[in-house]
């Protein structure tokens, strides 16, 4: 029942645009509703550390990372890219590097709000959430999982 629905939505999109037949189109759509179960998840973490407990903004930030990265590869890998197991030690290395990298372009985005420019410590939240998840998903299509 779910898949018929969704090959009826796959259908009415193609007929709007042939872009929304492509699998990379798909590939996005699943990457970002992955991507946002672990981005709340890692956003949550990151909250909690700062605003409840009282960790630093950036050492709140390295926690949230550390919690989130495995989940994410057993989401993208599996669901988001669909990623064949062969060559899986390559992927995980790959997938920690892209992750180290939106590491750092989170950790950017609280030191400019929270440091730099002194805000409140959840000024990062939409940066966090957009910039980065979009990053992310570019690094991981064209040179983790290597798709086509």
């Amino acid at each position: 029942m779910i898949r018929s629905k969704v090959d009826s939505l796959r259908s009415t999109l193609a007929a709007i645009h042939p872009a929304f037949a492509s699998e990379a189109f798909w590939q996005l759509v699943r990457f970002a509703i992955a991507g946002l179960g672990v981005t709340l998840f890692s956003v949550m973490i990151y909250s909690i550390a700062a605003v409840l407990i009282g960790v630093p903004p950036l050492g709140a930030n390295t926690i949230s990372w550390l919690c989130s990265v495995a989940v994410g590869y057993a989401v993208h890998s599996r669901w988001s890219f669909g990623a064949e197991r062969a060559g899986e030690a390559g992927k995980v290395l790959k997938f920690l590097m892209a992750s180290g990298f939106a590491f750092a372009l989170n950790s950017f985005w609280v030191w400019l709000t929270t440091g730099y420019l002194g805000l409140h410590p959840l000024a990062p939240v939409p940066l966090m959430m957009g910039v980065t998840p979009l990053a992310s998903f570019l690094l991981n299509r064209y040179w983790v999982f290597e798709v086509a």
